[in-house]
Formats: structure tokens, C-alpha cells, sequence
């Protein structure tokens, strides 16, 4: 067995241990100036309230629900890139360096050679960003795709973009870049390059409007308005009106309003960039893997080489390349000598190439190394969001296996997620009583909170919004479908998480007091959170182990997204955008900008698409 089969087998079980969350539904809209149709439509002051988000994020062509998803947009991309080389698990005997450093052979055997200014390996978002700027500077562009047609992740549609029309045209002003960029860097302890993120903050906006041109599509004044035309694609806005009251520097994690959703997903918005790409000349070559680079004598990378999944090889010279394959969750080899800890994630990623592997195997990342580029200094990120239960993420009462409290639970999935590895059993309770729709308003808001409870016979009013996954807004009955126990007293409620009933009773009595007292001494949770568990029906959720999404970590770039090599300096004619580039997000994927992923991708898609054509 090769490398490359052994890479695909090791992928291909990780997958299957799995299962992939879907998405929520979408529309269309048009802003003041586009060549697109738009629709604002309206809706009654009770579909006006704010939502909070329920969904993470992931790919695939075809549409789920309402995608709420912060998932990186670069997906798909090119092979598994080693298939001659000894098979390895971890680092190689020699040197203790890993296996997967070592090249691939230069093909023998070249069917064809083409020649483009402008090639681009992998046509996710990022990627079709780049074809499509690189093209609209008169290039000629070639585009590599190792999926057999044009996907993206199903699950993904969170655009964390700032100051685009269809924001303003909904009134959506976002917090000022000083706030949100120290912000973010706060989140992942200061890792991150934050030029990158003032470029984003100014650039995003008018990226997005740039994506969707021309394409046709319903826009939903609010999370909770009811789609008012038939057009399948639609774009809502997140957590929007703002919940009332809500102050986001009064939070410990502070969430920032502002974020739009594409659905069902941005499939369709990515298209619409594809197909502008191709009228102006750019071609892509679907079920083909991108190999490795070609460079030089003096280094510099002139094209790569890549094949079909019968093996036959190509040759694309090029005048510079665009590393746009996405991630390396599921490539566990990666995993292993990158980010051991988030090894007990199971990767949640459906796209998959023509070999049924799925596609995020890393392989802009080692084409890059292997032409010379420096993988960024880590820690890297994992994209662990946990989304929660029957009330999503919400500050309720937490046990462990044990029956203990263990955390202050006024924190975001992400963060929840990381509490989960240290507890014993990897999983937790979260408890609340018959009080919880009117405690619901109190509660944070965000990507995975739940702030709206919707009785009965106000369903129709929010006929949209509950079509999908909810965005912050529940029911009785959707509360008492996902819920895992439900008990009248404390004691039967702890039998059926099979917990002591004593150790349960124990620490329930302890957090009702400190909520009788105000003050949380022994976590410090905002006393607005605190609410004790005292009036039956009681209810318990079970917190499994998160999935993962996406590996952030990339290949060391410069603000011109040129990729740099163990001294510094650039690669001449290589670029990384996507999760191919390095500096985005490091430590910690922050959740305080829903899609904040997505948005830098467009973003850095289309620089690196640019600076490439120039």
C-alpha cells in the first residue's frame, strides 16, 4: 500500500465515525446599485425580534436548511500528494521528522502540458474568489478542482463581512474596528496577525457585494422573518434586530452583531463568482488533483504538476500559483504532528473527491512545504464548535460524568468544548427547570444560543426561522424532542443521567444558593445567568464530545499573501489564501464574530487572486 492509499484509508475512517450536520434554509435580496434582483420584505414587529444562531459549519453541493455555519469556505482543492513515498503514521524514523515532508517523484509520465499566467488549486471559496479576480485582470486562468463538480461546504453560509450594501440597506452597523479586531485578537490570545484583520474589517463588505453580483436572491429583513417570495436562494441576516438590552461590553465573551447568512447555504453565492469566471475565459479543471509545484532553478514556482484519478498526469505551467485547497482535518498524519490534542474530534467534512475521500486532506499545505514555504508557528485551531442541546449553548447549570459542577457555563460552544476534554468521560448535563422559556431573553446571544421562545399560536409567524434549525428561536415541542431526561424530582432526573443522586442533589442545592445570594463564588458567572433549578418538570441535556470542522493553520504568508520560506522571504510566484494561508486564526477559533472564517476567505481569496494577476 502507498502513502497516498494509506493517507485515504486513514481519512476515509475518521469520516465514516462520524456524521455531518446540516444547515438552515436561504434566500435573495438586492442592494441599491447591484445588477440583481432584490427583495426586502417585510414582516410584523413580533418576526422583528433578534435570533441567535444554532448552527456551526461544514460543505456540500447540495443544499441542507438554513446554513448557519462559520466554516472556512475553501473547500475541495487537490490529492493527497505522496503516492510513492513509505507509508508513515507519525514522525519518520529518520531525523524524527514526519513522513509527510517527503516529496512525491516528479511524474515520469506527462499526457498534456498547458500554460496559463494565472493557476488557482482549489475551487472552494477562496479559491473561486481568486479565479474570478485573477480573470477579471484579463488573465488567463486555470483552476484545478479535485471534487468531480463545483461544491462547497453544505453546511457553511455565515459571512462575518463588514459594511456591505445589503448590511446597510437592513441597518446593520457593525461595532468599530478598533473594538472588534483587539477583540478577536483577545479571543486567540494575541497569535494572529492583526493587519490581517483591519484589511478584512475594511475590505469584507464590498467583497461580499462583489460575490453575490448579479445573482438572484430574496433578502429577509430578520433572523425571524418569513421568506415573502418563492426564489430558492435567500440572505438573512444573524442575531438581528441585536437582543434587546444586549451589551456586548458588559460580556465576557462578547458576541458582535452584523453577520449575514447565505442560504441554503453559499453554494449558490460561490457559483454566481464561478460562473462570471468562466464567461471572462477562467477554466476549471474538475477531478483532478493538484500533486506538487514546479519550481526552477532559482526556486521559483512556475506550475505543478497534477492528475485525474486514473493517474494521468498533467503539466500547468504558470506564471504564478494560488494554494487554495482548504484544511487537513482528515488528514491524520497532520493531525498527529500539528494538533494532537483535537485528536478526539472526529472531522465533519462531506465534500468528498472522485475516490469517496473526503477532500481536506491538506494538500495546498504540503505543496507548499514541499516547494520550499514555512508552515505557520502554531498552536494551531481547531474548529471545535459544540452547539449544545435542547437549549443550545445557554449559561445553564453544568455537571460533569461525576455529577459536579465544573465551570462557569456562561461561555460559547468553542470554549465548551475545550472544558469537555479536561472532564472525566469527555461529556456533561446541562440542567434547568420549567422556568426556562421566560429566562431565555437573559441569556447570552450568538452563534449556538437560544434567546426566543415561540408558543404555540405564534408558529406561523415564525414559519421560516423553525423550518431550519431555529437560530435562537424554539418551541415547546422542538425543547421536548431534543431534550435527553426530563424528571418531576431531582432524584429521578439524576438516576436517569445515571449520576449519584446524592452528589447531584449536593451541588444543585450549592449553585440554588449562590443564585439565591446573587453572586457566583465559586465560578463568577454573571449573575444575570443565574437561575436555580428548583420547579419541576427538571430537564437534562447530555453534552457529548464536539465535532470538529476545520484544522485553522496555514502556510506563513506575508500581508501580500506571498508564501515565505524558513527565512522569510517570499517564494517568488507562490500565494496561499483560504485555510492554505497562515496568520488568520491561531490557539482558539473565536465564535465572537459568527463566519468570521468564511468572511476572511472571500476576503483573502480575491487579495491573493489580485496580487497573483499582478
Amino acid at each position: 500500500m502507498n502513502r497516498s492509499t494509506h493517507r485515504k484509508l486513514e481519512a476515509q475512517e475518521l469520516f465514516e465515525a462520524g456524521e455531518a450536520s446540516q444547515a438552515e434554509a436561504s434566500d435573495t435580496g438586492q442592494a441599491e446599485g447591484f445588477s440583481r434582483r432584490v427583495f426586502l420584505g417585510g414582516v410584523g414587529a413580533a418576526a422583528a425580534v433578534a435570533a441567535a444562531g444554532l448552527i456551526g459549519c461544514a460543505p456540500a453541493p447540495a443544499p441542507a436548511a438554513d446554513a448557519g455555519a462559520d466554516e472556512d469556505a475553501a473547500t475541495g482543492g487537490q490529492a493527497d500528494a505522496a503516492a510513492d513515498a513509505p507509508v508513515t503514521t507519525g514522525p519518520a524514523a529518520t531525523g524524527g521528522a514526519p513522513g509527510f515532508l517527503t516529496p512525491p517523484p516528479v511524474p515520469a509520465d506527462i499526457a498534456e502540458v498547458l500554460d496559463c499566467d494565472v493557476l488557482v488549486v482549489g475551487v472552494g471559496l477562496a479559491g473561486v474568489a481568486a479565479l474570478r479576480e485573477a480573470a477579471e485582470a484579463g488573465k488567463k486562468v486555470i483552476g484545478v478542482e479535485k471534487q468531480e463538480a463545483f461544491g462547497v461546504v453544505s453546511m457553511a453560509g455565515d459571512f462575518g463581512v463588514v459594511g456591505s450594501q445589503i448590511q446597510k440597506d437592513l441597518g446593520i452597523e457593525w461595532a468599530p474596528k478598533s473594538v472588534i479586531v483587539n477583540q478577536l485578537q483577545k479571543d486567540m490570545t494575541y497569535r494572529p496577525n492583526p493587519v490581517l484583520f483591519n484589511y478584512w474589517y475594511d475590505h469584507s463588505g464590498e467583497d461580499f457585494d462583489w460575490l453575490v453580483e448579479g445573482a438572484e436572491f430574496e433578502v429577509l429583513p430578520s433572523t425571524a422573518a418569513n421568506k415573502a417570495t418563492d426564489l430558492p436562494n435567500y440572505i438573512r441576516p444573524k442575531c438581528f434586530p441585536p437582543l434587546e438590552g444586549y451589551d456586548y461590553r458588559t460580556e465576557y465573551f462578547p458576541y458582535f452583531h452584523g453577520t449575514i447568512t447565505t442560504n441554503p447555504n453559499m453554494q449558490w453565492a460561490c457559483e454566481n463568482s464561478l460562473k462570471v469566471a468562466q464567461g471572462l475565459g477562467a477554466e476549471v479543471l474538475f477531478g483532478t488533483w493538484g500533486e506538487q509545484l514546479i519550481t526552477d532553478g532559482s526556486g521559483a514556482v512556475t506550475g505543478a504538476y497534477v492528475h485525474d484519478k486514473d493517474g494521468v498526469y498533467r503539466q500547468i505551467n504558470a506564471k504564478s500559483v494560488v494554494l487554495a485547497t482548504g484544511d487537513f482535518g482528515n488528514n491524520a498524519e497532520m493531525r498527529d504532528y500539528y494538533v494532537p490534542w483535537a485528536n478526539e474530534f472526529v472531522c465533519f467534512y462531506t465534500q468528498m473527491d472522485p475516490l469517496g475521500v473526503p477532500c481536506n486532506t491538506g494538500d495546498g499545505q504540503l505543496m507548499g512545504i514541499w516547494a520550499g514555504g514555512e508552515m505557520e508557528l502554531g498552536p494551531l485551531a481547531p474548529m471545535t464548535h459544540h452547539m449544545g442541546g435542547a437549549l443550545g449553548v445557554n449559561a445553564f447549570l453544568q455537571l460533569n460524568l461525576e455529577g459536579k459542577r465544573f465551570m462557569n457555563e456562561d461561555i460559547p460552544g468553542q470554549n465548551i468544548a475545550d472544558q469537555l476534554s479536561r472532564q472525566p468521560g469527555k461529556g456533561s448535563w446541562q440542567i434547568f427547570d420549567a422556568k426556562w422559556p421566560e429566562q431565555l431573553l437573559s441569556q447570552p446571544t450568538g452563534h449556538g444560543y437560544v434567546n426566543y421562545f415561540v408558543p404555540d399560536d405564534k408558529m406561523a409567524e415564525y414559519e421560516t426561522v423553525l423550518a431550519g434549525f431555529g437560530l435562537g428561536y424554539t418551541t415547546n415541542q422542538m425543547v421536548e424532542d431534543a431534550v435527553t431526561c426530563k424528571a418531576d424530582t431531582i432524584e429521578d432526573l439524576a438516576a436517569q443521567m445515571n449520576l449519584p443522586a446524592d452528589v447531584v442533589a449536593a451541588e444543585i442545592a450549592r449553585y440554588n444558593e449562590l443564585c439565591a445570594q446573587g453572586s457566583d463564588d465559586d465560578f463568577g458567572k454573571d449573575p444575570r445567568r443565574l437561575y436555580p433549578v428548583a420547579e419541576a418538570p427538571f430537564y437534562a441535556c447530555e453534552f457529548g464530545s464536539a465535532g470538529m470542522l476545520v484544522v485553522m493553520g496555514g502556510l506563513t504568508t506575508d500581508l501580500d499573501l506571498r508564501v515565505l520560506d524558513a527565512t522569510g522571504k517570499p517564494v517568488p510566484g507562490l500565494f496561499a489564501t483560504g485555510n492554505n494561508m497562515g496568520g488568520r486564526f491561531l490557539v482558539e477559533y473565536p465564535v465572537t464574530v459568527a463566519g468570521v472564517s468564511l468572511g476572511t476567505a472571500l476576503s483573502f481569496g480575491r487579495l491573493a487572486g489580485r496580487n497573483a494577476a499582478a
